[in-house]
């Protein structure tokens, strides 16, 4: 048991040192970094001119750049509007919780991190496969610590990605809008990080899934693709249609995805997170197993 995990430790690293030495690690940082910095800036652009519409409106000066927003999410009118809007008060009252920024930050986050994470995980394996280059690693230890160890690997590339576009992310918000509490954004955005990393950890386990059954590596990616956009597919159809009888059994397809568990991840309570959390580990163990089954019987 300690040989295995010794190989685990040393492959992850290996994995992690190999991603930043071929570039591949710039090219994530790159795609996460791009994406938290041009919804941040189009935000705080287009709040920048409401502010200057609404201080023409009243004939007042400008307002300071964020203000609007904070003053805003504090509204009782506007509190009640956003619990209208979700549906559920507990979720909306959880949200109105995060600082505006954060919260923009954490529907950017989770919308984008499952589609690049998925990106980079899904050639992994197939790419090595495919050259013949696993053959020389795989004389030396076994076939589940390395798919172990692209699974920590590229789930430690994931949260440096978004660990660094959060930060951006503040940074730009700071400097665009003065009237914002950058504590409470810091806190918020930082929160929203953390559930963002854990909402992509099964769309890791299932790129490295994928990369197991797929031997092509452009193959790989475009079932990735597919997956991302099935998976938020079948979340669309299990929210919209489960209900009593046959129709259960929706509830099953929402319990298979990463996306059934969202909401849950989003709310403020710690029983919900809890509950999230269980749920996403174990279907980030069912997708690698699954992987894993086809991988540990193949010829490579």
């Amino acid at each position: 048991m300690s040989r295995f995990f010794f190989q685990l430790t040393v492959l992850s690293r290996f994995e992690i040192a190999d991603s930043i030495r071929s570039r591949r690690a710039a090219a994530v940082f790159a795609l996460y970094l791009a994406a938290a910095l041009l919804g941040i800036n189009a935000f705080a652009t287009a709040l920048q001119r409401l502010e200057l519409q609404l201080a023409e409106l009243l004939q007042t000066g400008p307002l300071q750049p964020g203000a609007l927003a904070d003053s805003l999410w504090k509204s009782a009118r506007f509190r009640q509007m956003i619990v209208a809007l979700v549906g559920d008060r507990q979720t909306a009252l959880s949200l109105l919780e995060i600082p505006p920024i954060a919260l923009l930050y954490g529907f950017l986050a989770f919308f984008y991190t499952p589609f690049f994470a998925l990106l980079s995980s899904t050639p992994r394996v197939s790419t090595e496969v495919y050259s013949g280059s696993c053959r020389f690693l795989l004389f030396r230890t076994s076939r589940s610590a390395w798919i172990l160890s692209k699974f920590i690997g590229q789930s430690a590339l994931v949260f440096l990605a978004l660990a660094l576009s959060a930060a951006a992310a503040w940074t730009l918000a700071r400097f665009r809008l003065a009237g914002m509490n950058p504590t409470s954004a810091a806190w918020g955005i930082a929160l929203m990080t953390g559930k963002a990393w854990l909402f992509s950890l099964p769309f890791v386990a299932l790129g490295l899934a994928i990369s197991q059954w797929v031997r092509s590596p452009n193959t790989a990616q475009a079932a990735g693709f597919l997956a991302w956009i099935g998976s938020g597919a079948l979340a669309w159809f299990a929210k919209r249609y489960a209900g009593e009888g046959p129709r259960i059994a929706w509830e099953a397809v929402a319990l298979a995805v990463p996306q059934g568990f969202q909401l849950d991840l989003w709310r403020m309570e710690l029983a919900p997170f809890l509950h999230a959390a269980f749920w996403l580990t174990v279907l980030s163990s069912a997708y690698l197993a699954a992987g894993y089954a086809r991988f540990a019987r193949s010829d490579l």
